[in-house]
């Protein structure tokens, strides 16, 4: 039996205690002293969804600071210039091991918003097993062969934004993702403000950013049950703050996410320190911080049975450790375990 201790997240609060792993599964969650030596201490949680990534960027090394628009606006933005350019094995290379990365981050999976069309996705889908893709189409007008061609690959459609393409396009491809059972996701006031009536008449399942959207637009968020991921250290790379406080107080859902792989590694610790300070500096609580790592992506999955410990579980756990250098976050799950030869379990860790 092997031991972790400290301070167990819940979705009712934290308490003292352990979790006992047996076998790859959590064989009982305790309260109180651990009854056997600790493999590891701190705040432990399940491991989180990484709600918004763009998996397809990790290849790209910057030399200096970009502009949002300079970096990342379709279709001339270097980002795309980068992806149009290199040759689909570094792509689909660098995409793994941005996916293996990500799971010694303390992530369990992540939310993709994956552009080249169904190609795109076919890359991210050969890449990586844990990644939900949200593909983006090609065409400038609505082709829907193409859309019908991503949706057999993906697990939805994901926009960069309505000022991007014709409303009406928009609006095919909500149609088509939601025809097909499927999600549809879109990117919104990420530094300018975007009109959410429009945005939420096409029935997002979830939005991405909302950093220059005003107070009311987050309570129609609330009001429409549209949670919002927050991208904090790319936000701040970019000069801008998520209002997290007041999306919190608004009611809405707020997940977490690191974004693009060529500003943001893929470490769930570092986001979850920047979010947290943000959060902070807003007169926020830092319980609210974790509560939106641990529950925010699973939520939007409606993977409602995994955001808490329970036993019997697998344990896919992730437990984070405040340190000199700040917090750093240590994996432990049945994919990463490995035996060692004093026969010790140890585990993929971040740093």
């Amino acid at each position: 039996m092997d031991y972790i201790s400290g301070d167990i997240w819940t979705p009712d609060g934290i308490f003292a205690g352990y979790v006992a792993i047996d076998n790859g599964r959590i064989a009982e969650i305790g309260e109180g002293r651990c009854p056997g030596p600790s493999l590891c201490s701190g705040l432990v949680v399940p491991a989180p969804v990484n709600a918004h990534t763009h998996a397809g960027d990790a290849g790209l090394c910057l030399d200096r600071r970009y502009s949002l628009e300079e970096l990342v606006a379709p279709p001339n933005g270097m980002k795309h210039r980068f992806l149009s350019e290199t040759p689909r094995e570094e792509l689909v290379s660098s995409m793994k091991v941005f996916s293996e990365r990500m799971q010694a981050g303390g992530f369990s999976g992540f939310v993709d918003f994956r552009e080249g069309g169904a190609e795109g996705c076919r890359m991210l889908r050969e890449a990586s097993g844990n990644a939900v893709i949200l593909g983006r189409p090609v065409s400038e007008t609505f082709d829907g062969n193409e859309a019908d061609d991503i949706l057999r690959t993906a697990d939805g459609i994901g926009l960069s934004g309505i000022r991007d393409i014709s409303y009406r396009y928009a609006e095919s491809l909500a149609e088509a993702a939601h025809g097909s059972g499927k999600m549809f996701a879109v990117h919104a006031s990420e530094n300018k403000r975007d009109d959410i009536e429009s945005i939420l008449a096409l029935e997002p399942d979830f939005l991405v950013h909302m950093c220059a959207s005003g107070r009311e637009d987050l309570r129609r968020c609330a009001d429409s049950d549209v949670p919002i991921v927050v991208c904090a250290r790319s936000n701040m790379y970019f000069g801008l703050v998520p209002p997290i406080k007041e999306m919190l107080d608004a009611g809405v859902r707020v997940a977490v996410g690191t974004d693009n792989a060529m500003l943001c590694d893929a470490d769930s610790a570092a986001e979850l320190d920047a979010f947290t300070n943000v959060l902070v500096s807003q007169g926020g609580n830092r319980l609210d911080a974790v509560r939106c790592l641990a529950e925010g992506g699973k939520k939007i999955l409606n993977d409602g049975a995994n955001i808490g410990l329970r036993a019997g579980a697998e344990a896919d756990i992730a437990v984070y450790r405040v340190t000199n250098c700040g917090t750093e976050v240590v994996r432990f799950a049945p994919g990463l375990r490995r035996r060692a030869d004093n026969g010790i379990q140890e585990y993929t860790r971040t740093h």
